[in-house]
């Protein structure tokens, strides 16, 4: 375990994770879609992502919660003076309780501890306008316009950064 909230706890993501991580990403098809523009990905397609992100020096964590022990989501980043949120995804079954809200500000807590001053975010433009509120109401602000490359697809993103 890297840290712990109230109501979960995260902790690097193993081999016997994968399959939960495979339904996280496929419970939501509108950031597939809009993303990838795929409705789904599959095991090797996660496998190749956490080596893809391990190999550029990002971590992926799940994020378990303790009342019931149960993974419903995961977290990307890197841990540095800056550090980078690449990902924080919540399984749509469980989106709406403030789970994302409150591994954000665990995740925020041990950066500041132990590694950085600020966090970088990118959002891309033409998602759910949710995505960027939320953020800002974390207190992120937008730094510039950038295109993103994920999945082989051309992304409009805004940099957002939050100083700790």
């Amino acid at each position: 375990m890297i840290f712990e909230t109230s109501n979960t706890y995260v902790s690097l993501i193993e081999e016997v994770d994968l399959n939960r991580i495979l339904e996280i990403y496929n419970s939501n098809k509108d950031f597939l879609l809009s993303h990838m523009d795929k409705e789904s990905v599959d095991i090797e397609w996660i496998r190749n992502e956490l080596d893809n992100m391990r190999s550029i020096g990002f971590n992926s964590y799940k994020i378990i919660e303790k009342r019931f022990n149960r993974t419903i989501g995961f977290v990307e980043f890197t841990a540095n003076k800056e550090s980078y949120l690449s990902l924080l995804m919540i399984h749509s079954d469980f989106k709406g309780n403030g789970y994302g809200k409150e591994v954000f500000y665990g995740l925020e807590n041990y950066l500041k501890e132990n590694f950085s001053d600020s966090i970088r975010i990118d959002v891309v433009t033409d998602f759910d306008s949710r995505v960027f509120k939320f953020w800002s109401k974390l207190g992120f602000q937008v730094q510039e316009n950038i295109i993103l490359n994920w999945a082989d697809k051309e992304l409009s993103a805004i940099v957002m950064k939050k100083h700790l």
